[in-house]
């Protein structure tokens, strides 16, 4: 006599909302919070789309989307989801995804909240929506792919960084640079080919990005590594730059309260004069060659 026993594959949900979730969208079949999902609910799924989830409820572990292999479509549009920085390639197994929609609402009306995205193993990515995200870098530097006729909507408003705020006042804006990690930059920043098939879409005054082959750094890193720091801060007059290490600081800016830049500087040794600029808070962002970092200072 012999006996067969069928075992189904479960697919491990360890956050409890992002499984609620998928039992509000009727995909986990069992309906139960209970940790694990059945594979089989969610393999051949083509589109998920978190987008109708209530900003309250706060996603912290995407473990399990990697068994969406069949995914396409990834709406996470208004969703909160905000997971370890860690975690920037949590996409890298979807390897069928086209477009990712994770546009934020607004400075804490749900989003993604995440500096840094790996979308390096992703040869069909067509279009991301990063619109109002606060993203610092994106990998997209495959040796194997060209990532044609790719779009990537990095348009942002400018309002505070939901994780850190600058000022109660509302009309305060953020100034961000994004950093896009590619296989040449040079080729990037000269728009050719396979780049001058993408679209780039931002606010200029409030977001710009540039071509890097590395943007693995981020600002704990860049202290931590270039010990950059300013002093003294309150200031009156001379801004300096402790640079131990002397990098080359290729440019300085300075933005007021309200996000507005009022005086950059090139070639800078260590120093710069702000004594001509009204008392009150500003913000320095100093930009080296793959990294920049700002600091914030209070002008006497």
């Amino acid at each position: 006599m012999f006996f067969h026993f069928g075992y189904s594959q479960t697919t491990n949900i360890p956050d409890e909302n992002f499984e609620q979730a998928l039992i509000d969208l009727g995909i986990d079949s069992d309906g139960t919070v209970n940790g694990q999902v059945l594979t089989a609910d969610i393999e051949t799924l083509t589109e998920l789309d978190f987008s109708e989830i209530s900003i309250d409820t706060h996603i912290t572990d995407l473990t399990g989307i990697e068994d969406f292999t069949a995914l396409e479509i990834l709406n996470l549009n208004y969703a909160t989801i905000a997971i370890e920085e860690s975690d920037e390639d949590f996409l890298s197994n979807n390897l069928n995804l086209k477009e990712l929609h994770a546009q934020n609402g607004c400075g804490d009306c749900g989003g993604l909240f995440i500096e840094s995205l790996d979308f390096s193993n992703l040869e069909d990515l067509e279009y991301v929506n990063l619109k109002h995200v606060d993203i610092q870098s994106l990998k997209l530097d495959n040796p194997n792919y060209d990532y044609e006729n790719l779009v990537l909507d990095l348009y942002h408003e400018g309002y505070p960084r939901p994780a850190e705020p600058i000022t109660n006042d509302d009309d305060t804006n953020w100034t961000n640079e994004v950093c896009i990690q590619v296989n040449d930059p040079n080729a990037a920043s000269n728009n050719e080919a396979p780049y001058n098939t993408w679209t780039i879409t931002v606010n200029d005054f409030v977001t710009t990005y540039s071509f890097s082959s590395i943007c693995n750094l981020n600002t704990e890193d860049f202290e931590n590594s270039n010990s950059i720091s300013v002093y003294p801060n309150p200031v009156q007059r001379e801004l300096n730059f402790e640079n131990p290490r002397q990098i080359n600081l290729d440019k300085v800016e300075v933005f007021n309260i309200k996000g507005q830049l009022v005086k950059t500087f090139s070639k800078v040794n260590n120093q710069i004069n702000i004594e001509s600029l009204d008392q009150g808070v500003y913000f320095v962002k100093v930009k080296s060659e793959d990294v920049s970092e700002t600091f914030k200072i209070l002008k006497h």
